[in-house]
């Protein structure tokens, strides 16, 4: 009988079907409802080259992801590129996460605690809203899994062609994703707390992982030059306890439409309860001499260095280049399910109505914000601009504010239009020189679109606004989520134009 497994079998593979039909539902409902961002457009831009394009980006340096935009290629050759059909491959990578973390959970807390970590994956608000996104992340979130999984089962049964399945995985996740790697450590560390009972597959897993450099080594070559030399990368750097606050809001309710201190503390109690209070029951799979040792938590230690190991990699990083932001830490989300899952288990020996009651306020508010974020306008909805002013038809030039917004509106507006990018001025720029490039710009253009979003990253001391509102006529406004568009008329040079403050 499998690990886990106790009681009816057949039960627990109707009970995954209706979890992957329900992830379905949640990651294909209003998946085009939000506008593509700038990221998702320079996707879809990525994956329109040709493969011969493609493929010296597996060598160059500085590079993220040419795997996951050579794979966006092959789709959208069969489905097309609008919102609908990008998003699907996501869709896709989200629901097949379901079952295989149930199959990973399976091995390391039972068949029960497995079920409960892929509900809260099939609901949870984080992973939909990455399932519902033009990028790498599902793809990434899914390969983890995978690899995770399939390396566990290497250990066990030490057989030639899991040993392979892991490496192919591996080094995948490395060229979909940069920050794969932080996985590594867990892994490494999962061999070493576990030796007594996976030591004599000692031989297999040193040849894997010296065999594993020799598809890292194009992008060591340039990485490990980037860490030794470190340049601004325009992140904040975090502090590890605000890395962690970050993340527990993120993965437990998301980060736009509602964040609420009371459902994360209920989140809080069963992530504490699942690192301490949880002890696999026996019978459930070998504990082996450490789990004996830890009294039968040796499942809560290993959730736990697969939690936390990435993170203070990914800490470690920011020390000499600031780098943190939370969905380059997706790959941990599954250690995170997998102790909550703990967390009503370890309650439920305990106190059993707790257990379920604790379990239905989850649900409840996955269910709750998932519905939110399927409703509320949170990314830049250039859709929505370019709507706006293809039906107004005035203006004949375009200046954006960030330029990367320009391809975003141009997937949308679909003509022909000419365009200018607003002076970048965080690095010193004063009024003058705003002055003179706006001037250069605008020469012969009367009426001007002023299209702003995320303006903080070029612009935050609003020089560029305040050149419009000093030399130009405001004729229109219009507010969309997250995109600022201004209709100016713009004189001509001479004696009538003010000067910039």
């Amino acid at each position: 009988m499998s690990p886990g497994f106790s009681g009816n079998g057949r039960l627990f593979r109707l009970s995954v079907l209706c979890l992957i039909l329900l992830a379905f539902a949640l990651r294909l409902y209003h998946l085009d409802y939000q506008s593509l961002w700038r990221d998702e457009v320079d996707a879809i831009l990525f994956a329109g080259r040709s493969l011969s394009d493609l493929a010296p980006l597996f060598l160059n340096s500085g590079h993220n992801g040419p795997l996951y935009y050579a794979v966006l290629h092959l789709w959208i050759r069969l489905v097309g590129d609008s919102e609908f059909g990008v998003r699907f491959l996501s869709v896709v990578c989200g629901v097949l996460a379901v079952p295989l973390l149930f199959r990973l959970g399976r091995r390391w807390v039972g068949g029960t605690g497995g079920l409960v970590a892929a509900l809260l994956c099939a609901t949870s608000p984080y992973l939909v809203w990455y399932a519902q996104e033009g990028k790498m992340y599902a793809l990434l979130f899914l390969l983890s899994v995978a690899s995770t999984y399939i390396y566990q089962l290497a250990l066990e049964e030490d057989r030639v062609y899991l040993w392979a399945g892991y490496l192919l995985l591996l080094a995948s996740s490395l060229y979909v994703h940069l920050l794969s790697i932080l996985i590594v450590p867990f892994h490494l560390l999962l061999f070493l707390v576990t030796w007594p009972q996976y030591r004599r597959a000692w031989k297999s897993w040193l040849a894997t992982f010296v065999v594993l450099a020799l598809p890292y080594l194009p992008l060591a070559r340039w990485e490990i030059a980037l860490l030794v030399r470190p340049f601004t990368t325009g992140h904040q750097f975090y502090w590890p306890h605000e890395m962690l606050a970050i993340l527990l809001f993120v993965f437990s309710l998301n980060a736009a439409p509602y964040q609420n201190v009371l459902p994360i503390a209920l989140f809080v109690f069963l992530l504490l309860a699942g690192l301490v209070l949880y002890k696999r029951r026996p019978g459930l799979g070998r504990q082996g001499p450490l789990g004996a040792l830890l009294g039968g938590r040796q499942q809560s230690l290993v959730l736990g260095l697969y939690l936390f190991v990435p993170i203070v990699g990914l800490f470690l990083i920011s020390l000499g280049m600031p780098i943190f932001t939370d969905r380059y830490l997706i790959t941990v989300v599954s250690a995170y399910l997998l102790l909550l899952a703990c967390g009503v288990l370890a309650v439920k020996e305990r106190w059993p109505g707790l257990a379920a009651a604790c379990l239905a306020a989850v649900l409840v508010c996955n269910l709750y914000v998932v519905a939110r974020q399927g409703h509320t306008k949170i990314k830049s909805d250039y859709r929505s601009v370019a709507e706006y002013v293809e039906e107004d038809g005035r203006g004949d030039l375009f200046v954006f504010l960030i330029p990367q917004g320009r391809p975003v509106f141009k997937y949308y507006y679909g003509h022909e239009f000419i365009s200018a990018d607003a002076p970048y001025t965080n690095r010193g720029m004063g009024p003058r020189g705003v002055e003179r490039e706006m001037a250069e710009a605008t020469a012969g253009h009367g009426a001007v679109w002023f299209i702003v979003a995320e303006a903080d990253l070029w612009d935050e001391r609003g020089l560029v606004k305040q050149w419009f509102d000093g030399y130009g006529t405001l004729l229109e406004q219009r507010s969309f989520a997250r995109v600022d568009v201004y209709l100016y008329s713009v004189e001509g040079e001479g004696e009538g134009r003010q000067e910039v403050s």
